[in-house]
């Protein structure tokens, strides 16, 4: 019962002392996650300057994540998000179409680049748009 109660109140600690601070957001784990690589990668012989480096990153996840000023933090990771968005529906497809890969096939249409998914091994079949209701007619 001890050893939970010391838990406790670390944990209540911690909390109190990061109240009012920004905390850990998609900018702090990217930061702490090249800087992990880097500092792993420094482990070999000849790219040992790269533990230097590595402290880098490290030292800016914590500096965002202990940050009082929120602002600021914020409108870095709006800046962050409007640089991601575009490229989050290529990787979303691109990790489907390699779920898919043994059961269907992913067209695009050449009226509207809507993209569609149809079924593998069905020969050759007529796809219709969804959205425009083009016909097209491909080898699956």
């Amino acid at each position: 019962m001890k050893f939970r109660q010391i838990l406790t109140n670390i944990f209540l600690k911690l909390q109190r002392f990061m109240q009012g601070r920004y905390g850990v957001d998609e900018i702090s784990f990217i930061l702490l996650g090249s800087g992990l690589i880097l500092s792993v990668l420094s482990n070999f012989d000849k790219l040992r300057f790269l533990y230097f480096i590595a402290l880098i990153p490290i030292v800016l996840s914590f500096v965002r994540s202990l940050s009082r000023n929120i602002t600021a933090r914020i409108a870095e990771r709006e800046k962050y998000l409007t640089l991601v968005e575009p490229i989050k529906p290529f990787i979303k497809l691109q990790q489907n179409k390699f779920r898919d890969r043994k059961t269907h096939r992913y067209f695009r249409c050449k009226n509207c680049k809507a993209t569609l998914r149809v079924p593998k091994d069905k020969g050759k079949i007529s796809i219709t748009c969804p959205k425009c209701n083009e016909k097209i007619t491909k080898k699956t």
